[in-house]
C-alpha cells in the first residue's frame, strides 16, 4: 500500500499500534459445563399507555424495579432485562410481556393491579391471562409504598405462573 500524504504515513503506524486488533483481544467463549451454566436472559417487555398519571413515579420504572427485585430475591439463574414496548423490538428467546392496564380502586379502600401477561419461550407462547392483585393499603401508608406493594403482589402472582415454565426439570423451583 502506497501512502501519498506525509502526515498519514507518520500517523498510520502509531494508530495501528494503539488500536487493538479484535481477534487478539476478544475472549474465548467458554465451552463445556461453564457454557451450560451461563444464565439465560429473561426479557420483560412492558406495554403501557403513555397518558397515565397515577403516581409521581413512572409506572414503567416501578414495574422494572419491583419485578427485577422480586426475581433477584427468588435467586433465579436468569439475567433480567426490562424494555418498554416499542416498534421493531428484536425477538427474544425468553420474553415476558406485560400489557399494563392500570391500578384501580375496585372497592373503597383497595388498590388493584391489572395487566394481561403473556410469556414466549423460544417461539412457544403461553397466555397467563389477566393478572389482578388486590392490596389494602394501611391508613397512613405512603402512596409510593402502597403502589410498590401492589406491584410486588402482581409480580409474585406472575412469577408463580412463570416458574414451572422456566424450570420444569427442577419441579418448578429455580435455584
Amino acid at each position: 500500500m502506497k501512502i501519498r500524504h506525509p502526515v498519514l504515513s507518520l500517523l498510520l503506524p502509531s494508530l495501528l499500534a494503539v488500536v487493538p486488533i479484535r481477534a487478539q483481544t476478544s475472549p474465548i467463549p467458554p465451552a463445556g459445563p461453564a457454557a451450560a451454566e451461563a444464565p439465560r436472559e429473561l426479557v420483560i417487555v412492558v406495554v403501557e399507555s403513555i397518558e397515565r398519571h397515577e403516581s409521581r413515579f413512572d409506572t414503567f420504572n416501578r414495574i422494572d424495579r419491583v419485578f427485577t427485585d422480586t426475581i433477584k430475591k427468588k435467586k433465579w439463574p436468569v439475567k433480567v432485562t426490562v424494555d418498554r414496548f416499542a416498534g421493531n423490538l428484536p425477538a427474544h428467546d425468553l420474553e415476558l410481556r406485560i400489557f399494563y392496564k392500570g391500578l384501580y380502586e375496585e372497592t373503597p379502600g383497595d388498590l388493584t393491579f391489572h395487566a394481561w401477561v403473556t410469556f414466549e419461550d423460544h417461539g412457544a407462547k403461553h397466555d397467563f391471562g389477566m393478572i389482578k392483585y388486590r392490596s389494602y393499603p394501611r391508613a397512613a401508608q405512603p402512596r409510593e409504598d402502597a403502589l410498590d406493594d401492589v406491584v410486588r403482589g402482581a409480580a409474585l402472582a406472575t412469577l408463580a405462573k412463570l416458574e414451572p415454565l422456566l424450570f420444569p426439570d427442577k419441579g418448578g423451583t429455580g435455584g
